[in-house]
């Protein structure tokens, strides 16, 4: 994968936005990437066996865990990440939870704003009419969740409190594979609290650790068996594939599910089939059911590329699957095993290779291989993440993994030396570090969009173009009651420009103050002449006597 990587990193241009992957590879993982692929080589060497009696004592207080990670995280969320969104993702999650909160599905856009619906920001919004409504292009269960926990008193507490979650299911699960082996169960949790990744996206609004959290939760109900077990199993499905994306969960269920009918057990496997099938055509129907109720009809794709139907959105990620993916794949492979513990990788190779026919082993790995297989056709570029998100869900499998691989080498490796350095390693050297990356590619944006807030004008017009997701810094309110009202300067026409500033005060934010971004990601940017010449006719206006 090391090689994959650097030579797409050797054939296309690092410092292009379109390329970020290869960014964050260069700048955050290829040093860690090295360092695991030479303890792979030289660290499995056996040794004394390793001391598990502060593994298996941690795993007798697993609440400590628990609550460790909600705190952290929580705390992070502000401290570390200064409660931004920075993604658009992230954005939507809380547009959507703010609408919830209302009691609606949607918001309408007001008319007088139709026709500058896009210069607003319409990336992940569905395309309805004629910009008639404000929702969001994904499913709703994640917001929501964020929705429930701000009418409840924070929001912020939403994805800590799912990461929390995943821990305690995680360690319900260990403790029905592995009931005498208490070391195992430790590795487990230690395995999933050492991972940067489950840490610090339980700091965002993403919907990874409610994927996570939930997946876990479907497996421990799945495993438990009965009729009620089935039925919460079933309940938690729903909620999972509705959660922003119809995939993820699915593909996280599928093996479970096949490993029912090789077993010949043929009324789960019945039950589960009928209630996903039924699961399935529900959310993959909702965007057309929530477009008739903002009211379309509907448009099949918007001005900003987002298409209303799931076929049409697969078959233009199909038309864009390139060679490019492959290097990109490596890259993110290599993302997700970097912000993992450091022994996460070798643990559960043991696991696969060691236990290969125990319980479990061949379902949690050939879902994270579905995982693999299916996002490097449909979407090898993730854009921003910490770690890599798109297999997020199936950490869990990683970590239960890695314990099976504990439980298997009784002792013979990881050595005592080993295992106690590789913990501290990752607790206090990696995790320090992946804190100070998110912390110092988040604070820019978070800065800037401040300033932005406290401009003295009614609208504030913004180059996009001019830096690295220069878009989401244009981020509104569905009702519009934000000031200043941010607007993307490359879907604004001139009339349009001259209109507003006869009516409006104008503030502009082009790449001199955009520069602090471009200190950390220094993206080729824009053609700034429609910038330009907006700014320069709203000038004359202004200069003009009425």
């Amino acid at each position: 994968m090391l090689v994959i990587a650097m030579v797409g990193v050797l054939i296309d241009p690092v410092h292009d936005k379109r390329q970020f992957t290869a960014f964050l590879f260069v700048r955050q993982d290829l040093v860690v990437a090295i360092g695991i692929a030479l303890l792979v080589r030289f660290g499995l060497v056996p040794g004394h066996a390793a001391s598990s009696g502060w593994t298996a004592a941690l795993a007798k207080r697993p609440m400590l865990v628990v609550l460790g990670l909600l705190l952290l995280c929580w705390a992070g969320r502000y401290c570390l990440l200064a409660n931004y969104d920075l993604t658009r993702d992230e954005q939507m999650a809380h547009f959507d939870a703010t609408i919830f909160r209302t009691g609606r599905l949607y918001w309408p856009i007001a008319s007088s704003w139709r026709s500058m619906a896009d210069a607003l920001n319409q990336f992940f919004i569905l395309p309805i009419a004629d910009r008639q409504a404000w929702m969001s292009a994904y499913l709703p269960v994640n917001a929501a969740a964020r929705a429930l926990l701000a009418i409840l008193g924070n929001e912020g507490l939403t994805s800590p409190l799912f990461t929390a979650i995943g821990a305690l299911a995680l360690w319900r699960i260990a403790v029905r594979l592995w009931p005498d082996d208490a070391g195992a169960r430790g590795v487990a949790l230690l395995l999933y609290a050492g991972s940067s990744q489950v840490i610090i996206q339980g700091m965002t609004a993403h919907a990874m650790a409610a994927h996570l959290a939930l997946n876990l939760l479907w497996l421990a109900l799945f495993l438990r068996g009965g009729a009620w077990s089935r039925a919460g199993a079933i309940l938690i499905g729903f909620l999972a594939t509705g959660l922003h994306q119809p995939l993820f969960h699915p593909l996280f269920v599928l093996p479970f599910l096949i490993a029912l009918l090789a077993q010949r057990r043929w009324h789960p496997a019945l039950v589960y089939g009928a209630a996903y099938t039924a699961i399935g055509l529900f959310w993959l129907s909702w965007p057309h059911l929530a477009a008739t109720w903002a009211g379309g009809p509907m448009q099949v794709i918007s001005a900003t590329g987002d298409r209303l139907d799931y076929a049409d959105r697969i078959l233009a990620m199909l038309r864009e699957l390139s060679p490019v993916s492959l290097w990109l794949m490596a890259m993110n492979l290599l993302r997700f095993v970097t912000w993992q513990h450091l022994l996460a990788l070798p643990l559960a190779a043991a696991g696969v290779g060691l236990a290969w026919r125990a319980q479990l082993v061949r379902p949690l790995l050939v879902g994270i291989l579905l995982h693999i297989a299916v996002v490097g056709v449909l979407l090898a570029f993730q854009g921003h993440g910490w770690g890599y998100r798109y297999l997020h869900g199936v950490i869990g499998n990683l970590c239960l993994l890695g314990a099976q691989g504990w439980h298997s080498l009784c002792g013979r490796w990881p050595g005592r030396r080993l295992w106690l350095w590789s913990n501290a390693a990752t607790f206090l050297l990696l995790f320090p570090l992946h804190a100070w990356m998110a912390a110092r590619l988040t604070l820019p944006y978070a800065q800037l969009s401040t300033a932005i807030d406290h401009l003295p004008a009614d609208i504030v017009v913004v180059d996009e173009g001019a830096v690295a997701f220069g878009s989401d810094l244009v981020v509104n309110r569905a009702d519009l009651s934000n000031r200043p009202i941010r607007l993307m300067a490359g879907s604004v026409t001139l009339a349009q420009m001259v209109n507003l500033c006869r009516t409006r005060s104008i503030a502009f934010v082009g790449a001199d103050k955009l520069a602090p971004i471009r200190q950390i990601i220094n993206a080729r940017p824009g053609d700034e002449a429609h910038f330009r010449a907006l700014q320069a006719h709203c000038a004359t206006m202004k200069a003009t006597p009425p």
